[in-house]
């Protein structure tokens, strides 16, 4: 998975995510963000068995794929990005890391 999307767009899609996933929870998938790339854009996804969310945001695609990450964590890392910054998130099956950069 690689994609590179708006910071603005993402911390608005975030956002709305995290609020449904609680910081502490039984069942560590909860605790997650499901992120989907492909066809121009990135949906996210998360629920906590009662109430379920998903969005979908416009995003230059470079390689299609799915992966979960820490709902708040993300947001946390996203919301200290600066303003305006293009957004690079890539997955690296091999190492099965998670890196998101922006800026130069």
């Amino acid at each position: 998975m690689k994609l590179t999307i708006e910071r603005s767009a993402l911390l608005k899609s975030l956002g709305h995510i995290q609020s449904v996933v609680e910081k502490r929870n039984t069942i560590p998938i909860l605790s997650n963000v499901l992120l989907e790339c492909g066809a121009g854009q990135m949906n996210l996804a998360a629920t906590d068995l009662d109430l379920a969310i998903s969005e979908a945001v416009t995003a230059q695609t470079a390689l299609p794929g799915g992966i979960t990450a820490p709902a708040h964590t993300l947001y946390d890392i996203v919301r200290k990005l600066p303003d305006g910054a293009q957004v690079e998130l890539a997955y690296d099956e091999d190492s099965q890391r998670l890196t998101i950069r922006a800026g130069r």
